[in-house]
C-alpha cells in the first residue's frame, strides 16, 4: 500500500512542476530584456541560495514554495509549506529555510536537503516577513511587533521591537554581517524607514527617516549586497516619483532613480552596479546605472512587476506578478544582458564608479506606457 500511495503522489508533484513551468526558452543567444522562462505561479518573493544555484519563490495562492534551478531555469520542486507564505529567509549555510506564513501564526522550518517542512514556530501574530540574524536568531515581522526567536527552537531570545518603530505592515532587510536590521512600513503616508542595531539581545533604533521623509505609501525595501546602500520604493516617491538611494551609515540620499509614477519594486544586481525598478504606469522594468542614476533601458513586461530579484550571477532577473490589480498573474525570468561576480562586502561605499559590464542602453521602451489608477489612500497611524 505504501508504494501504491507514493507513486501517484510523485506523479502529481511532477505534474505540478511541469504545469508551473510554462516556457523555458533556449537562452544561449538571449539578450537584454528577452524572456528566458515563464511560470504560471505568481511569486510574492524570491530568495537566492547562498550555496547552490537555486532560487526559492514563495507562492501565497498555492500555499507553497517553488525551487527553481538558476542554471537551467527548471522548477525542480514545488512544496507545500503552510498557509499564505509571503517571504522566506535562508540560514547562512543554506541548509534551512524559514517561511513566513502570513495567514497563519507560524513560521515554517524547511530542510533544503530533504525538501520537507521539519518544524514550525508558533507566534502571537501572523508573520509577514523574516530574516536570519546573528546569534542564530530569526527576526520576524508581525502585525504590531518584530519578534526575535531562536532559529533552532523557536523560543524568544529577547524583547520584541515596537514603538518605535511603529509597526504596521512592511518589510525587513539585514546587513551581510547580520547585526543591523532595517524595517520600512508599507501603506502609510508618510512612509518611514528605520535602522536598528541587533548585534545584542536588546535591539536599539539607530536611525529613522523623518515622518514623510521617505515618501508616502511604501511598497518595497531593497538593501545593496554590500550593505552600504538601501532603497525604499514608495508609491509617491521620495521627492517626485522617484526612488532614492540612501546611504545606510546616515540615511543621506546619494541620488534618485527617476522612475515616473508610481514606484512599486526595486532591487540591486549582485555587484550593486545596476538597479532595476518597476512602476505602476509602465508594464515593464527600468534598468538604471546605480551610480550615475541614468536609465540603461526598459525591459518590456506584461504588467507591473510586484517583486524583483536577480540570481547570483546577475544574468537573470526574476519578476513576480501577484498583486490583486494585475491583469497578468505569474512569474517571468528576463535576461539582463550581463553577468557579475558575487560581490565582496566592503566597508567604504563607492558612489562614483562607472559600471563596465552593463548592457547597451535601450533608448526607448519597447512598449507604450498605459495609464494606471492612482493608488488608493492608506490610513495614517494614530
Amino acid at each position: 500500500m505504501k508504494n501504491t500511495f507514493c507513486f501517484p503522489r510523485q506523479l502529481i508533484l511532477c505534474l505540478i512542476c511541469w504545469l508551473n513551468t510554462l516556457i523555458v526558452a533556449d537562452n544561449a543567444h538571449a539578450a537584454f530584456g528577452d524572456i528566458v522562462a515563464q511560470y504560471t505561479f505568481p511569486a510574492s518573493s524570491f530568495t537566492m541560495s547562498p550555496t547552490q544555484p537555486l532560487m526559492y519563490a514563495t507562492i501565497p495562492s498555492q500555499n507553497s514554495v517553488a525551487i527553481i534551478n538558476t542554471n537551467t531555469l527548471v522548477v525542480e520542486d514545488t512544496v507545500f509549506v503552510g498557509s499564505g507564505p509571503t517571504n522566506l529567509a535562508l540560514s547562512p549555510d543554506g541548509s534551512k529555510a524559514y517561511i513566513a506564513n502570513s495567514t497563519s501564526n507560524f513560521v515554517a522550518v524547511f530542510d533544503t536537503q530533504s525538501r520537507t517542512v521539519i518544524d514550525s514556530f508558533l507566534l502571537p501574530e501572523q508573520p509577514q516577513d523574516v530574516v536570519f540574524g546573528s546569534l542564530n536568531r530569526l527576526w520576524v515581522l508581525g502585525g504590531t511587533q518584530i519578534f526575535q526567536i531562536d532559529a533552532t527552537t523557536g523560543a524568544s531570545t529577547g524583547p520584541s521591537i515596537s514603538n518605535p518603530p511603529y509597526i504596521y505592515s512592511g518589510s525587513l532587510e539585514i546587513t551581510p554581517d547580520r547585526n543591523t536590521l532595517y524595517y520600512a512600513d508599507y501603506g502609510l503616508c508618510g512612509a518611514t524607514m528605520y535602522k536598528m542595531d541587533v548585534s545584542g539581545t536588546n535591539p536599539v533604533v539607530v536611525l529613522q527617516t523623518p515622518f514623510g521623509g521617505a515618501g508616502c505609501n511604501g511598497e518595497d525595501l531593497s538593501l545593496s549586497h554590500n550593505g552600504n546602500f538601501i532603497c525604499f520604493a514608495t508609491g509617491a516617491g521620495q521627492t517626485l516619483y522617484d526612488i532614492a538611494k540612501f546611504r545606510t551609515s546616515d540615511f543621506a540620499s546619494m541620488g534618485s532613480f527617476n522612475t515616473g509614477p508610481y514606484p512599486q519594486a526595486v532591487v540591486f544586481s549582485p555587484d550593486d552596479l545596476v538597479a532595476y525598478a518597476s512602476v505602476h504606469t509602465l508594464p515593464g522594468i527600468i534598468a538604471f546605472d546605480a551610480n550615475t542614476f541614468l536609465s540603461l533601458g526598459t525591459i518590456s513586461g506584461p504588467d507591473v512587476a510586484s517583486k524583483l530579484a536577480a540570481d547570483s550571477t546577475g544574468r537573470y532577473l526574476f519578476a513576480g506578478y501577484y498583486v490583486y490589480y494585475s491583469e497578468f498573474m505569474g512569474t517571468i525570468v528576463f535576461d539582463t544582458g550581463r553577468t557579475a561576480p558575487t560581490p565582496t562586502p566592503t566597508p567604504t561605499p563607492t558612489a562614483t564608479a562607472t559600471p563596465t559590464t552593463t548592457p547597451t542602453p535601450t533608448a526607448t521602451p519597447r512598449v507604450t506606457p498605459r495609464p494606471r489608477p492612482t493608488p488608493r489612500p492608506r490610513p495614517t497611524p494614530a
